[in-house]
């Protein structure tokens, strides 16, 4: 299992079309292979810097997902809303305590 942590930081005028999108876009996850969870969060005092956290069963069910043409159109939509480009990190599970 792997996660995935999207931060975004949104145009404070934006904030209501940008929940719209992103409704958009979990419904839109929710039904590919490998989606397990995921989770919308924001900064405490900053509602415009958002965090998404989710859970992939695989790297290659996230890797399908974050190319499709279903995903990218979402995020072009997207864009204008944003103050800058979306910061993505892959976490898999630690083999430190191994």
């Amino acid at each position: 299992m792997i996660r995935i942590i999207i931060e975004r930081e949104i145009k404070e005028a934006s904030l209501t079309d940008y929940l719209t999108l992103i409704r958009k876009a979990r419904k839109q996850a929710n039904s590919n292979d490998g989606f397990i969870a995921g989770e919308l969060l924001q900064s405490k005092g900053n509602p415009c810097h958002a965090v998404i956290i989710s859970s992939w069963d695989s790297y290659e069910s996230w890797d399908t997902w974050s190319k499709s043409d279903i995903r990218l159109k979402v995020l072009d939509d997207m864009r204008p809303l944003l103050k800058s480009e979306e910061k993505v990190t892959i976490l898999e599970n630690s083999q430190l305590l191994n």
